[in-house]
């Protein structure tokens, strides 16, 4: 384990290249590709909708309905979907890069020169698999933050015309 952290920041580098090559879709050698697809989704497909909900909010009400959900889905769309897969993908084939230099490969004792006491062997699969999950759980949170938030900031009154019912339930 020792190892591993010197040859951690050594292996930036290549893990850099490795992310630079994997955004792009062709292996044209253009791996900016990658991110201007995501700045291009992110944009006109999620921010822009939400923005412009926001400003027709309480105006045009069927306006800021439709481009709210359609901003809201993009982004879930993208926190629930896009980025664990990406995720996925990227780990997976970059394996022979990232695997004992920025992930460990395996972790264990060494007792002596020849004994070593194996905890996990692939730990590296351990600890993609295991921040996939954290990705997962973290967009639920945020979902369900984020749900709870919108939810109390909406007026908590009665449409125009509408009556109260008398309280007491079923008579």
């Amino acid at each position: 384990m020792s190892e591993w952290f010197g040859e951690f920041f050594s292996g930036l580098a290549a893990a850099g290249r490795a992310l630079y090559e994997f955004g792009d879709p062709t292996g044209g050698g253009q791996g900016w590709i990658g991110g201007a697809i995501m700045l291009l989704w992110l944009g006109p497909l999620g921010v822009l909708p939400l923005y412009v909900a926001k400003l027709t909010y309480g105006k045009h009400e069927w306006v800021s309905a439709t481009m709210g959900i359609m901003g809201a889905s993009s982004l879930l769309w993208w926190l629930h979907g896009v980025i664990p897969h990406v995720w996925i993908q990227f780990t997976e084939s970059s394996r022979d890069v990232l695997s004992g230099t920025l992930i460990p490969a395996s972790a264990g004792i060494n007792i002596n020169d020849d004994t070593r006491i194996e905890i996990v062997e692939d730990l590296y699969m351990v600890a993609t698999e295991g921040t996939l999950q954290a990705l997962m759980i973290g967009g639920i949170v945020v979902t369900i933050w984020a749900g709870l938030r919108m939810q109390r900031s909406l007026p908590k009154t009665l449409a125009s015309g509408e009556v109260k019912p008398e309280a007491g339930g079923y008579k």
